[in-house]
């Protein structure tokens, strides 16, 4: 196993209908299956949560010289399992 730490990322400009339909089929996937693929950009990965998660919302204000950027963030964490593969090497997609 490798100490360093990888992550897919994904940054773009949606609507907010698309941002809803990605919200519900997550949850949805989230619900009704021990596994599933989940799209970052122009990867698919593979995750398996556990029935309990750990969960944050986070809601920031940071002033930017134009105004003030609001930001929301959900994260969940859990520990990867031996059947889930470790993701392929750092990406970041933006749009």
């Amino acid at each position: 196993m490798s100490d360093e730490e990888t992550e897919v990322e994904y940054e773009g400009t949606l609507s907010r209908e698309d941002i809803a339909t990605h919200f519900e089929t997550f949850a949805e996937n989230l619900r009704e299956s021990d596994g599933f693929d989940i799209e970052i950009g122009d990867e698919a990965v593979s995750i398996s949560p556990p029935d309990s998660l750990e969960f944050e919302v986070e809601l920031e204000d940071e002033p930017e010289d134009d105004g003030v950027e609001r930001s929301i963030e959900f994260e969940l964490e859990w520990m990867r399992t031996d059947e889930e593969d470790p993701l392929p090497e750092s990406k970041e997609f933006e749009e």
